[in-house]
């Protein structure tokens, strides 16, 4: 094995003038779909349950489920509240309806009544007692004002109406919406595979093991990762005193741990702009790098074997 457990994924050595620079790496996809542990109402999230790691999975196939905790209990007291406010709408509007209909009514009467006393107010004075007559007048200018006071009634029922309803339903609307945000907040609890591949768990951040199903993670943390087994890449972290070498190097061979009598050459594809501390490897950054080649030596070459890469000046 050209791997220890220790040195994974560090450089094997510094080189000197003129001598190779070794380097671990190990194979990865050029493609990932990062597991993340989702932001929720709480600086805690349980990892409720992980697929398996190394199994491969299908495109749509959930990978991870996290603890919902109180978004359940949330959308469960919102659905309520959204029964609830409906149930209050259909009351105010049958409410509403009814009194304007009674204004309507109103207002219709007021209107008949008015016909009547404009009726007996057009009867010339010669044919009734002046009595009569002023009491007709009197009786119709009533009439008017009572019908302007029922037309009055009316508008203002219908602006009631529409006010309140109005009113109703944007507070329907805003519980919607808010029960829209939580579902789909429920829904990011559980991650699914956006294509075929492979699964691997991520580590934890502080103290470098195995991410595992049951533990306690914070929002942001990376879980795993989803990665389809073609498009392959050799991923190497460079020490920084050896960026230069590796940047200009002549040649540069890679050997399989499971095949080391076959070696075969890389190029290197891209090297990270920002070093990363890595305190488990020592002092100083180290810079992720991307190796490709066009040939495998194995056949059927699987995510996460080990290489061995030799830069030559």
């Amino acid at each position: 094995m050209w791997l220890t457990a220790i040195s994974l994924c560090l450089t094997m050595s510094v080189s000197s003038s003129g001598s190779p620079v070794l380097l671990t790496g190990t194979l990865q996809s050029q493609t990932k779909q990062n597991v993340v542990s989702p932001m929720t109402d709480n600086w805690r999230v349980q990892v409720q349950w992980l697929k398996p790691e190394g199994e491969t999975v299908t495109a749509g196939e959930r990978v991870a489920v996290f603890d919902a905790g109180s978004l359940q209990s949330t959308i469960e007291r919102l659905k309520t509240q959204v029964d609830s406010a409906k149930e209050q709408l259909n009351k105010l509007t049958i409410q509403h309806q009814l009194t304007v209909m009674e204004a309507e009514y109103e207002v219709e009467r007021r209107r008949l009544l008015l016909e009547k006393a404009s009726i007996d107010a057009a009867i010339p004075v010669e044919n009734i007692s002046q009595y009569d007559y002023e009491l007709h007048q009197l009786d119709h200018r009533r009439a008017e004002t009572e019908l302007e006071k029922a037309n009055k009634a009316l508008r203002l029922a219908q602006v009631a109406q529409q006010t309140e309803l109005t009113k109703q339903q944007l507070q329907i609307d805003q519980q919607l919406e808010e029960l829209a945000d939580t579902e789909q907040q429920l829904d990011a609890m559980s991650v699914y595979a956006n294509f075929d591949g492979a699964f691997s768990y991520g580590t934890h951040p502080w103290y470098g093991t195995k991410v595992f199903s049951g533990m306690t993670a914070q929002p942001g943390w990376l879980i795993g990762q989803v990665q389809p087994l073609d498009d392959l890449t050799i991923e190497a972290w460079v020490y920084e005193a050896d960026v230069t070498a590796v940047q200009r190097a002549g040649r540069i061979t890679a050997r399989f741990d499971i095949a080391a009598e076959h070696p075969f050459p890389v190029q290197l594809h891209s090297m990270a702009q920002q070093g990363e501390q890595r305190r488990q490897w020592g002092p100083g950054l180290y810079y992720r790098a991307e190796f490709h080649s066009t040939k495998w030596p194995v056949d059927q070459p699987r995510l996460g074997m080990g290489l061995l890469l030799e830069v030559e000046p």
